[in-house]
């Protein structure tokens, strides 16, 4: 794929009954190990899962792969361009004030100086520009326990766009590291920590939170935005991870409970949580 029209390929689309989403979305990752984009109105009783390949025929070949028995409404695999993705995003990501002191900007516009901490961020093809309540409740949750504890330490599980991992940076965790299973999200991440002039101050890197290793030492902070489905398997790691806090977040409302059961179960101790009627996020003491 040439240099001009890297962000151009195949795309995927599966309406899903809401209900069905997290089954849906741990096929995609188990048999096409891609990392499915959700786009959801609230209180909707249906999703778009949006998956991106590097060419029309991937999307088409997954199209074919997918199983008679996968709840899926409709499927279709279309070709999308660069400008597409562009347009998409300057219409739906806007500058959005967060927290006490922070502020995402959008890279195509101008940041204000005002003493605030100005997060620039280039979505491209990853997730996480604190417009979806997960990635806000992680990012106010972030400001408050860098506030209020002495966070020297953070891992970012589920990285995406790298959002909190250089919000943690910007505000003053001097070490930090970052994973995503994608390898899209990776590259994208070094180049958002690059735009907001961190760039190699964060150490991001692929991995898969379900498998051991991501860590080699426990830190202050572990933040993980992550499905559901996904946080329950993982649970066990992700405490073995954290010496202070767990924010976990990409939660729907009515799962909240057997997550943070889940965590009690572990020894850990819920501090708050917070929802819009369908996310929900947790914090956790360890």
């Amino acid at each position: 794929m040439s240099e001009e029209n890297k962000h151009s390929g195949g795309q995927l689309n599966l309406l899903v009954a809401t209900e069905q989403v997290d089954a849906v979305c741990e096929w995609v990752r188990g048999a096409l190990v891609k990392e499915p984009v959700e786009v959801t109105r609230p209180l909707a009783e249906e999703s778009l899962l949006e998956i991106y390949f590097d060419s029309l025929l991937e999307a088409e070949i997954a199209l074919k792969a997918l199983p008679e028995t996968l709840p899926v409404q409709t499927a279709e695999a279309k070709e999308y361009l660069e400008q597409d993705w562009t347009t998409f995003w300057h219409h739906h990501f806007k500058t959005m004030e967060l927290g006490q002191n922070l502020r995402i900007v959008p890279e195509w516009e101008e940041a204000p100086v005002d003493g605030k901490t100005n997060i620039i961020i280039n979505p491209g093809l990853s997730f996480g520009t604190g417009g979806h309540f997960t990635t806000k409740f992680c990012l106010e949750a972030l400001e408050d326990a860098f506030r209020t504890l002495d966070i020297q330490t953070m891992i970012d599980a589920g990285t995406g766009s790298g959002i909190l991992s250089i919000a943690a940076r910007k505000l003053g965790i001097p070490d930090i590291v970052a994973f995503d299973y994608d390898p899209v999200c990776v590259e994208q991440c070094n180049e958002n920590a690059a735009r907001n002039g961190v760039g190699g101050k964060i150490h991001f890197f692929q991995a898969d939170v379900l498998e051991p290793g991501w860590h080699t030492q426990p830190a202050d902070l572990v933040c993980a935005n992550i499905l559901t489905s996904v946080l329950l398997e993982a649970a066990p790691l992700i405490k073995r991870a954290a010496k202070k806090r767990i924010l976990l977040s990409g939660i729907r409302e009515i799962e909240a409970d057997a997550v943070a059961d889940t965590f009690i179960q572990l020894g850990c101790k819920e501090v708050s949580r917070d929802g819009d009627g369908q996310w929900c996020g947790i914090v956790i003491d360890v």
